[in-house]
């Protein structure tokens, strides 16, 4: 069992809220890196980019645990849903206005074939936007325990789930190009920057596992994977450079930011397998 400390209150307190919904599901955006952080910790830092929600994949529709659908446990404890979604259903944000120490949480559900809903409902009352390459998220995870306070006095221990760092680096790799907000691409293209950067001890790892997910999964895949990196770092002054260097915040000079950020992407690409 893998404990950790010093987890933020707040995902802290947010994973605690969904009670026992919390064993369905697996972290799967900008606080991976996070919980990285705590299972091995590196004196090599590359600065995290935390995020003001929660993104929660689930794998199929979800059982009533406890006896209270998720929705009615959201809402016991303040969460109210905001509908997004452009096919299907409406997705949902759950958000808690009247409670800061509660992020914002989106449910998100792998989306497989040619289907074209873009949404699903994974308990009554609760739909999930659905994504492609999720899947690969789900299929490889890491499970730590974090024990805490809750603000009536309880402590707890939550189990917490979060994708391998090798399926992270393949599924951003793969998925940044199916966004359409530039901004949120380069959020992604920093997280494979984070997470091959901080842990150079475990990059052995990394690359034995995504070449592991090179043969689980489609093999254009990977060459999908492969063609859009060599296609956005083919330069210390290409377009994924300088995306990336929109979400690094350091005091080295510019072109030193950019050359570093270019190595590191060169050096990922020179590790894993070719074909």
């Amino acid at each position: 069992m893998i404990m950790i400390k010093g987890i933020d209150p707040q995902l802290f307190k947010t994973l605690a809220a969904l009670g026992d919904y919390v064993q369905d599901i697996v972290l799967v955006g900008g606080w991976v890196t996070h919980i990285y952080a705590l299972i091995w910790p590196s004196q090599q830092r590359i600065l995290e980019r935390r995020t003001f929600d929660v993104d929660a994949a689930v794998r199929g529709r979800l059982p009533v645990r406890g006896r209270s659908r998720l929705d009615s446990r959201l809402e016991a404890q303040g969460y109210m849903a905001r509908l997004g979604g452009t096919s299907g259903p409406a997705a949902q944000i759950f958000e808690n206005p009247e409670n800061e120490d509660l992020l914002d949480i989106e449910f998100l559900f792998p989306l497989t074939g040619p289907s074209e809903h873009q949404t699903v409902e994974i308990q009554t009352g609760v739909v999930a936007q659905a994504l492609r390459y999720l899947n690969i998220l789900l299929d490889s995870v890491v499970e730590a325990y974090a024990s805490g306070e809750l603000p009536g006095g309880d402590v707890v221990t939550l189990p917490i789930r979060v994708p391998t760092p090798g399926a992270f680096i393949y599924h951003r790799g793969l998925a940044f190009v199916e966004r359409t907000d530039r901004r949120m691409q380069a959020k992604d293209l920093y997280y494979i920057f984070e997470a091959w950067m901080n842990y150079p001890d475990r990059r052995d790892d990394i690359v034995r596992e995504m070449d592991e997910l090179r043969r689980r999964y489609p093999r254009r895949w990977y060459d999908r994977f492969r063609a859009n990196l060599g296609r956005l770092f083919s330069s210390d002054i290409a377009e994924g450079v300088l995306l990336v260097a929109q979400q690094y915040s350091t005091d080295e000079p510019e072109e030193l930011a950019h050359r570093r950020i270019y190595q590191a992407f060169q050096d990922l690409l020179r590790a894993i397998p070719a074909d």
